[in-house]
């Protein structure tokens, strides 16, 4: 697996615990990342369209037409609350929606990365 689930976030970006990225136990105040994405490597993909299994999993020429990008990723920054969590990232208005992402690249003149 090229990435894993998440990480704690602090003063260094990845901070790390003794057993790994996340520990087995996270606690109250932990703040951790959520970070599901897709991502396009060519060495995977060749070989997943190798293996008859995962290869009856993907769209080979819709594949084939992203791997240029790289992939992405949106990730959530999370505080662990008593009452469950708190997500940082929606309390700051961060845009998650493609729709809302494209706008906001168009009126400020983006390129595409």
């Amino acid at each position: 697996m090229p990435h894993g689930l998440g990480h704690f976030l602090g003063l260094d970006v990845h901070d790390v615990s003794d057993v790994g990225p996340v520990p087995d136990r996270l606690q109250l105040g932990h703040v951790i990342t959520v970070e599901p994405g897709v991502y396009f490597m060519p060495l995977l993909l060749q070989r997943a369209f190798s293996n008859p299994q995962q290869a009856s999993l993907l769209v080979k020429p819709a594949v084939e037409a992203l791997v240029d990008m790289g992939g992405v990723r949106i990730e959530d920054n999370v505080l662990l609350t008593a009452d469950g969590h708190f997500n940082l990232t929606m309390a700051a208005g961060m845009l998650k929606e493609a729709d809302d992402i494209e706008a906001y690249m168009a009126e400020h003149n983006v390129q595409d990365m």
